[in-house]
């Protein structure tokens, strides 16, 4: 990423020197949360007799695994520390999270609560140990999750709890059904009547970075940064639908890479930078015609931005650098045509103005749905954000390719 950055001194660089972070208790633990939550999953299935679940588990988690180490080795993206180029999407965040998601589809938000609690650790531990990436551990969430959507049923376990009176006798009678040691009773088929109120997007593909200004490094001299300008991106979108008109969304995408550059001394510094939009849209939907898609509202993004200079690639000791948050209004539009009930074309774009910049991003989609829960979609996505009093990027300007897909319940 060519970033017009500029230098600290050579001298400061020498001083500091190379160190090396040792593996720390966090990320230790990370890495047997990545092992316990799907064997524990295993486990308690087998445990409870529920053998059609431990090999729902068993499809979804090898799912998981070749989707995302496939990924893995396509991408070829290096790790925040330098090390290997299989950053992207993180395996032990997938791991964590096939079977955190299997406990919560299967049997319910008692056991779903605590592991996906450990499972966001485990995503967490990869990124505080310079292992991964925000995007990483988003894309293998994503993946893990919807893998286990596909392939697991939830289960009823029809366990009644009643009073009972016998005589002078009080108490419970507790009854379980036949199900409950044979395994689901209910199927993920939609019904006819299906209406979902919610749906889940998850949306990866590469981003290329077209401008830049970075005010963090403007009492500086230029640096030589030689990294690509395409990196990874992945977002993750959810979406309440509570009636025909209104619709409520929130997206979640960060964008960020590490930089190695060099000084006309010949030594190494090493930036550090992020720009994580989090983005909240109400829209109305026009309902102009039956196979015109017309709708347009409001909405607020907050964006968090980060960029640092380093003397090594530890990213520990901070030579300059600043960051920031940022509010901007919006509205928002969308129109698009239905060619036939299940496949559509849309445009979309948003406008924002604080007062002390501006933000445009327009999308063009292609978008096709399997059946009433599944749906797939790709498209082009421009985004430009400027504001020249910003503390770290005055101007930002990427654009997209990715795909999309979907998930209704």
């Amino acid at each position: 990423m060519r970033l017009k950055m500029k230098a600290a001194s050579a001298a400061l660089l020498f001083l500091l020197g190379n160190h090396a972070v040792a593996e720390d208790t966090y990320v230790q633990i990370g890495d047997y949360t990545q092992i316990l939550l799907p064997l524990g999953g295993l486990g308690v299935s087998l445990a409870k007799g529920d053998y059609h679940g431990s090999l729902q588990l068993t499809k979804s988690f090898a799912t998981t695994m070749i989707f995302t180490h496939g990924i893995k080795f396509s991408v070829d993206k290096r790790r925040p520390n330098f090390t290997t180029n299989n950053s992207f999407p993180s395996g032990h965040t997938a791991a964590a999270f096939s079977g955190a998601s299997f406990f919560q589809t299967r049997y319910g938000s008692a056991w779903g609560v605590p592991a996906y609690a450990l499972a966001g650790y485990t995503g967490w531990s990869r990124v505080h140990g310079d292992k991964h990436y925000w995007d990483d551990v988003i894309a293998g969430a994503s993946i893990a999750t919807l893998s286990n959507l596909f392939f697991v049923n939830p289960i009823s376990e029809d366990i009644r709890v009643s009073p009972m009176v016998d005589g002078d006798a009080t108490g419970l009678q507790v009854s379980v059904s036949n199900s409950f040691f044979e395994g689901g009773t209910r199927s993920k088929t939609p019904a006819t009547h299906f209406d979902p109120k919610f749906r889940f997007d998850f949306l990866l593909g590469p981003t290329r970075l077209k401008s830049n200004d970075i005010g963090s490094f403007s009492d500086q001299q230029g640096i030589e940064f030689g990294q690509e300008d395409t990196i990874t991106s992945a977002a993750v979108r959810w979406t309440w639908t509570p009636n025909t008109h209104h619709s409520f969304s929130f997206l979640s995408q960060p964008y960020e890479a590490r930089d190695e550059g060099k000084l006309d001394s010949g030594d190494s510094v090493y930036a550090q930078y992020q720009v994580w939009d989090n983005m909240v849209n109400w829209q109305y939907d026009l309902q102009l015609a039956k196979k015109w898609i017309a709708k347009a509202g409001l909405g607020v993004l907050v964006q968090y931005a980060q960029a640092s200079l380093y003397p090594d690639s530890s990213f520990s000791q901070q030579i300059s650098g600043d960051e920031e948050w940022l509010l901007y209004p919006l509205v928002n539009a969308t129109l698009g045509y239905k060619f036939t009930p299940d496949f559509d074309l849309s445009f979309s774009g948003q406008y924002g103005n604080n007062g002390d910049g501006e933000l445009v991003s327009t999308d063009i989609g292609l978008n096709y749905a399997f059946n009433a829960r599944w749906d797939i979609g790709g498209g082009y996505n421009y985004y430009k954000r400027d504001q020249d009093n910003a503390k770290t990027f005055r101007k930002i300007e990427f654009d997209t390719l990715y795909l999309r897909l979907g998930y209704a319940f």
